[in-house]
């Protein structure tokens, strides 16, 4: 069973406030989806930032909707947290992610944190801040906990992580538990593909380039997604890159 893995596509976001660099995102994410349907894989993770807002506009709502129809029309689901963009940290607040649940989205949050794919447990939480550690750090072990229970199984977090994201971080590598066998990360907009445990841990990065400060890591590594292949005794991460609309330069 093979899955692609993206994160922090952040549509809507207009940077510099052109309307061609928010047309930029939705036209790498109508590339990407098209990618991941001709992989032929048996399930998406999004791993947050799906939006800009929590309050995104009918424009990237339309678009999302859009993609997400084309994996359904394929029969690909689609599995998602929120991150720290797509929600208002307040109680009772509800990421956009939950209008298209009708249209076969699989929102992992506090309701459902835990999916079943074939014999692949996918297990998640959504964005929390650093000042809510003890209670992520208390979901991560209940979650551990259910993982034990499955041969394999995937993490989805859209957190930071120090040894990635200092200083601005939410979680230590040692709050990580490491009996899953892939953590689908979000929120670091680098890629990183690096063993954990007994699986790997990937940041498939940004979708485009959000920031001026992610060109060298852009040209490193390119913007794009990954394929994830579970069928051995270990994942097997294939990097799948996109090109983006325009030439980036550092002056």
């Amino acid at each position: 069973m093979k899955f692609a893995h993206l994160a922090d596509t952040h549509l809507g976001y207009r940077q510099f406030g052109l309307i061609e660099r928010e047309n930029d995102c939705y036209e790498v994410f109508e590339k990407i989806i098209d990618k991941i349907i001709e992989e032929e894989v048996d399930f998406v993770i999004h791993s947050g930032d799906l939006f800009e807002t929590a309050r995104p506009t009918p424009k990237a709502l339309l678009n999302f909707q859009k993609g997400l129809l084309k994996l359904r029309g394929a029969g690909i689901p689609m599995y998602a947290i929120a991150g720290n963009h797509d929600v208002v940290m307040r109680q009772g607040s509800i990421p956009p992610h939950v209008i298209f649940k009708k249209l076969g989205l699989k929102v992992i949050s506090k309701i459902n944190p835990t999916y079943m794919v074939g014999d692949i447990l996918i297990a998640g939480i959504q964005y929390h801040p650093s000042s809510h550690d003890k209670v992520l750090k208390s979901k991560l072990s209940e979650l551990s906990k259910k993982a034990a229970n499955h041969e394999k199984s995937i993490l989805v977090l859209h957190q930071g992580i120090d040894k990635y994201f200092s200083p601005q971080y939410e979680l230590e590598i040692g709050d990580i538990p490491d009996n899953f066998n892939y953590y689908a990360l979000g929120h670091i907009h680098k890629y990183v593909n690096e063993d954990f445990g007994n699986g790997k841990l990937v940041y498939p990065g940004s979708t485009e380039i959000w920031r001026s400060n992610e060109v060298s890591d852009y040209r490193k590594n390119g913007k794009g997604f990954v394929i994830v292949d579970m069928d051995g005794p270990k994942p097997v991460v294939k990097r799948v890159k996109v090109d983006i609309q325009r030439e980036f330069i550092d002056r």
